[in-house]
């Protein structure tokens, strides 16, 4: 008599069997965050997806319900997790987990309301206005879980695409795809397209050479720009990446001659480049005001240096590697930190007598002044496991218990073993899907550690952005010149310390009678501990 009951009042054999069912659970919440909640809700999630016989419009709105319950419980643990992301510990692993595990269930859910609505199911007509809203919302889900796994430096899993690709190319047979829709409140209009291109940019645009902070600024940035990308279904100038719908993999870059092809989608940086390049003009102008900020935690010099990432993997002409590796097996010895790395690479002592030209050459008036500094100054280095080098790169395994530190954008020097000199670079990529592995970017084999004693800038010394982070105040600064790295516009490089760049600020390195004076002419790149810049030989008013 019961099972007849229910099948004839149309409701599936569930608690949550529609949205006035499911509204009186949630009622029933503990209503601050917490994770055992989040746990609770993204179960209901995965059960109301599978459980079968729900009408298409009762699905979706007991899955809206729970995606705004999960909501209040969702933000705070991310934040919590972000907070302390380079802890690694069970409980911010624990987060982690239910977070990845609750996005790819709402993705699913989301992705099974629309393929009810596709098979025509029971209440199908009922939805039809709000199917791209929930294609949106699968695809944003979608996009949340890819970032955690890259913020941990794991790749998506494979399997995740061929479902996005499935639902998007429906999406373009209804229309859908390009209708606005208001993902959730307090956003700006989004698109079924726009929210696939924000994942296959982010993709592209070697997400795991972004420190954590980086990553979740270029995922702020490409939510708001990736609706100004180029989409085209022929190959074109600005789109110059390939989206196979029907082949179900990431995305990749173009081939010299791809033809079109009825499930080939070519994407590209476009307008949205264009955009960004203004917003990087307004950062060097300090003109940005709070909401292009895209946070307060987030300063000018990391938005201009995560826009010039952007602008260089999404651009017409991609990094490529341009040596190639020779595999090895050996050890490598790594310090990191400004500090540590000054005190073993060259250093020039002062009152030596070191001259130091324009051409950055070192001239000494007496034998054995240029020395290295002994080991034991400061920390101990880390052995890691190297697995392959070229001419301005290497590869290494970190073992286990060690690297705490690591994560892309970190100064480090390297020693190779047998070596008898510490180059400095910086850990450019790190990939944990096999162990942990790093690869590290060269910047010197022949960086020189000097003193700068900051004299002030030259001119406009109110207006620049940079003088907000109290530069003035240095008297002296710790810096790497880097005698064989690649000049910027003409000009000679080097490494200061985190948030010391002042345009236009001059300094003198000191070196007793043979000092100069430099000029700041030119950032480069602001990463975790340290600023890359660009400057000149200044000659002195005598006027």
């Amino acid at each position: 008599m019961l099972e007849w009951i229910k099948q004839f009042s149309g409701k599936p054999d569930h608690p949550l069997r529609d949205a006035q069912a499911a509204q009186e659970v949630l009622d029933d919440l503990p209503k601050e965050a917490s994770l055992e909640t989040l746990e609770q809700v993204s179960h209901w999630v995965a059960s109301v997806r599978e459980t079968p016989g729900f009408a298409c419009d009762d699905r979706l709105a007991v899955i809206r319900l729970l995606d705004q319950e999960a909501e209040r419980h969702a933000g705070p643990l991310f934040n919590q997790f972000f907070s302390k992301i380079h802890q690694q510990d069970r409980a911010t692993r624990a987060i982690w987990g239910a977070l990845c595990e609750y996005w790819g269930r709402l993705g699913e859910a989301y992705a099974q309301c629309v393929a009810d609505y596709e098979h025509g199911e029971k209440g199908a007509k009922n939805i039809e206005a709000e199917i791209p809203l929930a294609m949106a919302r699968a695809l944003r889900a979608v996009s949340l879980q890819f970032k955690l796994r890259y913020l941990r430096f794991v790749n998506p899993e494979t399997r995740v695409w061929p479902p996005v690709y499935r639902m998007y190319a429906f999406a373009e047979l209804k229309q859908f795809d390009t209708v606005p829709v208001v993902a959730y409140a307090r956003e700006v209009h989004t698109t079924v397209r726009a929210e696939l291109q924000k994942i296959v940019l982010l993709n592209l645009a070697a997400p795991h050479e972004f420190s954590p902070l980086q990553l979740e600024l270029a995922f702020r940035i490409l939510a708001r720009f990736a609706i100004s990308a180029g989409w085209s279904r022929i190959p074109q100038e600005d789109c110059n990446f390939l989206v196979d719908l029907g082949a179900g993999g990431p995305p990749s870059h173009l081939k010299t001659k791809e033809s079109a092809g009825a499930n080939k989608r070519f994407t590209g940086g476009s307008q949205a480049l264009s955009k960004l390049a203004e917003l990087r003009e307004l950062c060097d102008k300090n003109m940005l005001n709070e909401e292009q900020r895209f946070g307060k935690e987030f300063t000018p010099a990391q938005i201009i240096t995560v826009i010039k990432h952007l602008h260089a993997y999404l651009g017409a002409t991609p990094p490529q590697r341009r040596y190639a590796r020779t595999r090895l097996a050996t050890n490598l010895s790594v310090v990191h930190g400004l500090k540590p790395i000054c005190q073993r690479v060259t250093k020039i002592e002062l009152g030596s007598g070191v001259a130091l030209s324009e051409d950055m050459d070192l001239k000494a008036k007496t034998a054995n002044i240029m020395k290295l500094v002994a080991e034991e100054i400061e920390s101990t280095p880390e052995t890691w496991a190297q697995k392959d080098q070229s001419e301005w790169g290497l590869g290494a395994d970190i073992p286990p218990d060690l690297g705490k530190w690591a994560e892309p954008g970190k100064l480090c020097g390297v020693q190779i073993k047998g070596g008898k000199v510490w180059w400095v670079g910086i850990v450019r990529r790190i990939d944990a899907d096999t162990g942990l592995h790093c690869g590290i970017r060269i910047f010197s084999k022949r960086p020189v550690s000097v003193w700068l004693r900051v004299l002030g800038a030259s001119e406009h010394q109110a207006d620049n952005w940079a003088s907000s982070t109290g530069s003035f105040s240095y008297n002296y600064l710790r810096a790497i010149m880097l005698p064989d790295a690649l000049k910027s516009h003409d000009h000679p490089v080097m490494i200061l310390e985190n948030k010391s760049y002042v345009p236009g600020q001059l300094c003198e390195v000191m070196m007793g009678e043979h000092s100069r004076l430099i000029k700041l002419v030119e950032f480069i790149e602001e990463g975790e501990d340290y600023v890359r810049a660009a400057f000149a030989w200044h000659q002195p008013d005598n006027t």
